[in-house]
């Protein structure tokens, strides 16, 4: 009876049952296969909720959440496992590891189907291309790099000096959008030698920031859906919503500077003309082809610049919103510069290694990193062949495993009851006036926070040059100007999409008496 309700009906209701038979039929088996894993039970029937979760700008915090909730192994989608075991990480990212990226990489393409050093899931092509590019990311064949670095720290300073320090604090400064700037210009210069000059000029001078900050809420969002990437990048679509090289600002802008700052580098036979030791001369010397120096080269300013930001910002914000901690690193940099560790000069900069020997400074950077990781994205591996055992359980082959910046940065059985403090002591031992007694325990500490530069063969390539930023520039605003505040209760708009976008940090600058 019922069989023959069912042919009875038109074609396109008959087709739109079959359908959905099929759907609740493809749900259920997908369901089944990790339903032992504790989670949301709607997130293990459909992806819906994780793909809004991304469009609300809260995964960082959420993510925390249901690993506290459920445990360190979470169901966050129907292929979606979310893991804050720090070991878990570690043990997929080994060199000899079997675990591969998860096709959720693919979002990180900068030109449709063409793949660079982040968005490359092929292991061995991600191999090669690493070592092609490690001498110039390490600074082994760019002489220049540390000096470059500094040359843009004196420009934010100048641009301070010159516009935002008022001795009555009348004048505001969004430090925010002043950090990215400098991050973009420091990426700009390393990464194929045109400096933005948005510090110079106190502006988007290409209308790049303000368009990337637009884009990638919707690239994190697609993510979560790999397959949907992949059908319209074949149905051309996203060629066709690529910025033109032809725009006069954002990101195609950038591309054609790009392009044009390659092409520099080649005679008219394809051959490379010039021996210049920086970062893109050294790509070439090893090797990559135009097409991957192009690549490349957008990918270090995309993916340097937003990253290094954050962590600047949370970090002064951070320091600013303790005074304890702000006069304890003030007064390390002024015996510094008192001993004649550090220069007093206004046209330098602390060097790099001087940077290194300060204790408090480095516990600080450490404490700021950990306290508010500047990446929270899925970052997801694929489980290899035969399945696995992960937190207790087992995985069948497959599935995606996720980071929980969150959990694994906030763990209290590691970093004790005030695990969402700021407390950069907790970095230093008890024998140098810190706050943790075990030397093992220091240890793992360390260990726990290599995992916010990724980890073993898939460690950020540019993990040095962040931390010379990090290093140089806090001593560099903090000997010079007295930040103040203007909303110490609600000092920022921040929204993570798998990257972090803040605004609104609005401070007052004086100049120091350090006399």
């Amino acid at each position: 009876m019922a069989l023959s309700i069912f042919f009875s009906m038109p074609l396109f209701l008959m087709s739109g049952g079959l359908l959905l038979i099929c759907y609740l039929v493809v749900s259920f088996i997908s369901y089944r296969r990790l339903s032992h894993i504790p989670g949301p039970r709607l997130w293990g029937w459909s992806i819906l909720p994780l793909f809004h979760l991304h469009g609300t700008g809260q995964i960082y915090n959420k993510f925390g959440e249901l690993a506290t909730k459920y445990g360190p192994l979470v169901r966050i989608g129907p292929n979606y496992l979310l893991a804050s075991d720090p070991e878990v990480h570690r043990r997929m990212a080994a060199p000899r590891s079997p675990y591969t990226r998860s096709l959720w990489y693919r979002a990180a393409r900068l030109t449709p189907g063409v793949d660079n050093v982040l968005s490359e899931i092929d292991e061995s092509r991600h191999n090669e291309l690493r070592k092609r590019m490690a001498a110039g990311y390490s600074g082994k064949e760019n002489p220049h790099l540390e000096s470059d670095i500094d040359e843009c720290i004196l420009d934010l300073m100048n641009l301070i000096n010159r516009k935002y320090v008022s001795a009555d604090g009348s004048v505001r400064m969004e430090f925010a959008r002043k950090v990215q700037y400098f991050t973009s210009d420091i990426m700009s210069k390393l990464s194929f030698d045109a400096k933005f000059h948005d510090l110079r000029d106190d502006n988007d001078n290409y209308g790049y920031i303000h368009e990337v900050e637009t884009i990638y809420p919707n690239i994190f969002v697609v993510s979560v859906i790999p397959a949907v990437i992949d059908f319209f990048t074949k149905l051309g679509v996203l060629d066709w919503v690529t910025p033109s090289e032809d725009s006069k600002l954002g990101v195609g802008k950038i591309q054609a500077i790009t392009r044009a700052q390659i092409a520099s580098r080649f005679d008219s036979e394809e051959q490379p003309k010039d021996g210049q030791h920086d970062m893109l001369g050294s790509f070439i010397r090893h090797g990559l082809t135009r097409k991957e120096l192009e690549q490349e080269s957008m990918l270090q300013l995309a993916a340097g610049s937003d990253t290094s930001a954050t962590a600047i910002r949370a970090t002064m914000l951070c320091i600013l919103r303790d005074p304890r901690v702000h006069k304890k690193l003030v007064a390390e940099i002024d015996e510094a510069v008192k001993e004649h560790k550090i220069s007093s000069s206004e046209t330098e900069v602390i060097p790099d290694a001087q940077a290194r020997t300060l204790p408090y400074l480095q516990a600080v950077i450490k404490e700021g990193m950990r306290w508010f990781p500047p990446i929270a994205g899925l970052l997801a591996k694929q489980v290899p062949l035969g399945g696995d055992t992960i937190c207790g359980r087992f995985v069948p082959e497959g599935t995606a495993i996720a980071y929980s910046a969150n959990a694994i940065h906030h763990s209290a059985s590691l970093f004790g009851p005030d695990e969402y403090t700021f407390r950069p002591e907790r970095w230093i031992h008890t024998s140098q006036g810190g706050d943790e007694p075990s030397a093992a325990k220091l240890s793992e500490m360390e260990r726990n926070n290599e995992l916010l530069f990724g980890y073993g063969k898939y460690q950020c390539l540019g993990k040095g040059i962040a931390l010379m930023e990090l290093n140089k520039i806090y001593v560099e605003l903090l000997r010079r100007f007295e930040f103040t505040l203007l909303h110490p209760d609600d000092p920022w708009k921040t929204r993570c999409f798998g990257i972090h976008l803040q605004e609104g940090l609005w401070v007052t600058v004086k100049r120091r008496n350090t006399a």
